[in-house]
């Protein structure tokens, strides 16, 4: 994103997108892209995170299924991947507006993250929770109480 123009942020509108640009990237952007990589690597034949041989020439060569085991990695670096994915999928911090530390001091920031924030949280909750009861595969990746407050890896 960066900053616009020169380098200064001159109104409002523009700190307000910059700082929701950052905290979206710090916490859902990150909860919705890390949280799901145990789900989509953990079976490495569905979605192999590296592969060994030479890949196909061209995309009208046809591949077998001996090709595809063959092309598959040894048992150990399998499980080496799922290890990583299974590390990198766990969620380290606590959810989205139970803070760790407090970082606002001035009352009335203090304030409105006290009355605001958990009120949106819950009423975002309860539209997710509300949309799931009708869905076949739930999407938890993005609710509220999975979403991390930072990235930590």
């Amino acid at each position: 994103m960066g900053i616009p123009g020169d380098g200064n942020i001159t109104t409002k509108a523009q700190l307000t997108q910059i700082v929701t640009s950052i905290i979206y990237t710090c916490s859902v952007g990150h909860g919705s892209a890390n949280f799901p990589q145990y789900e989509e690597y953990g079976f490495p034949p569905k979605y192999p995170a590296m592969m060994k041989g030479k890949p196909p020439i061209s995309a009208t060569v046809e591949i077998t299924e001996k090709d595809l085991l063959e092309s598959l990695t040894d048992r150990s670096q399998m499980l080496n991947v799922m290890s990583i994915m299974k590390i990198l999928s766990t969620k380290g911090t606590n959810s989205l507006g139970d803070f760790e530390v407090q970082y606002i001091f001035d009352p009335a920031a203090v304030d409105i993250v006290n009355r605001y924030i958990p009120q949106e949280v819950q009423r975002i909750g309860k539209i997710i929770d509300e949309r799931n009861q009708h869905r076949g595969n739930l999407y938890e990746y993005i609710h509220p109480r999975i979403i991390p407050n930072s990235i930590s890896i």
